[in-house]
């Protein structure tokens, strides 16, 4: 008599689809712990050539570029004040992308023809990596200006405001578009050199993130970074183009690509989106908070070069007096 080959039965199968769950289970965090850090390190590299570019730029002219400026002297070649150009432009030439940088007019304004054929939509609106954390989810966003450039997920430290954690600032614009600090290093019209960063530049922020929704009053996601026009878009100021911006009445205050620190680390809501003076909004952000995410903090490039994780429950005098470069606060990183 033939016997017959037994199977399994429905509750060995059952067993065994269950182990497998468990086994997944307790695999995927893994993975995907393994995959934030891989992304995390692509950032931290992105960090370190924003440092070397600076301090390239600063042997170079013997200062850093500013943070944000129009299209004026010194910065650009214009006669006639339009909104200018940020830092990241200013680098260019030192993130292997002299290419770009070379079809660029600075008499024109932020996004004129010469924009759009360099890293526009003539250009195809190229989304370069040095400027983009893996881990962002707002990544591989154009500007909502017809130029579509790419916004960046990185921002200029311009400083911190007056009164943060009682920290006193005694340089800052206060505009109707948030205040603007003139106490960090990246700032409008900004000539920081190293000498002048008196804290200690292993003591105070360059450069860190913005790459991560924030809430309205409503709890719905925004996109509130301060580079809504693309990583290229600087600011318009006023004609005689010193560090002053327009303070109330006019929206001309407005420093795209920097900010001033006036939020905790990943503070993401609730912000009234109603483009107030407190600074954070859809069209402009002097106040744009740091956030990111990678679980738990922000990663930050120092003027010295190196990057610290700044974890989100950072003490506040602490994270403040990190953003300014002569306070006089010397601090201990966390």
């Amino acid at each position: 008599m033939k016997m017959r080959r037994s199977g399994f039965t429905l509750v060995e199968l059952l067993v065994v689809i269950a182990i497998i769950g468990v086994l997944i289970a307790l695999l995927l965090p893994a993975v995907q712990q393994a995959r934030e850090a891989a992304r995390r390190s692509q950032c931290i590299n992105n960090l370190k050539q924003h440092g070397l570019a600076l301090h390239n730029f600063h042997d170079t002219f013997g200062r850093f570029p500013p943070g944000t400026t129009n299209n004026l002297a010194p910065f650009g070649t214009a006669t006639s004040r339009r909104w200018g150009t940020g830092w990241m432009v200013h680098i260019l030439p030192y993130v292997e992308l002299g290419n770009v940088y070379d079809i660029i007019d600075f008499s024109e304004h932020w996004n004129g023809g010469s924009v759009s054929d360099a890293c526009g939509v003539d250009a195809g609106s190229p989304i370069f990596k040095i400027y983009e954390c893996p881990s962002a989810s707002l990544s591989q966003e154009l500007g909502n200006d017809s130029v579509k450039t790419m916004i960046a997920d990185y921002i200029s430290i311009a400083g911190v405001v007056d009164g943060f954690a009682g920290i006193t600032a005694t340089n800052q614009n206060d505009t109707d578009n948030g205040v603007s600090g003139l106490n960090g290093v990246l700032y409008y019209n900004s000539r920081t050199t190293f000498a002048s960063i008196t804290d200690g530049s292993s003591n105070t922020m360059a450069v860190s993130e913005v790459g991560a929704w924030l809430k309205d009053s409503s709890g719905n996601k925004r996109d509130y970074r301060s580079v809504q026009y693309g990583f290229n878009m600087g600011t318009i100021g006023l004609n005689d183009n010193t560090t002053n911006l327009p303070g109330s009445g006019s929206t001309e205050g407005r420093a795209f690509n920097t900010t001033t620190l006036r939020y905790a680390i990943n503070q993401i809501e609730p912000f009234s989106g109603s483009c107030s003076s407190e600074g954070v909004c859809g069209n402009y952000g002097n106040n744009s908070p740091l956030r990111s995410d990678h679980p738990g903090g922000v990663n930050a490039l120092f003027a010295d070069g190196s990057i610290h994780f700044l974890p989100e429950t950072i003490d506040l005098p602490t994270f403040g007096n990190l953003g300014a470069r002569n306070d006089g606060n010397v601090v201990s990183l966390p």
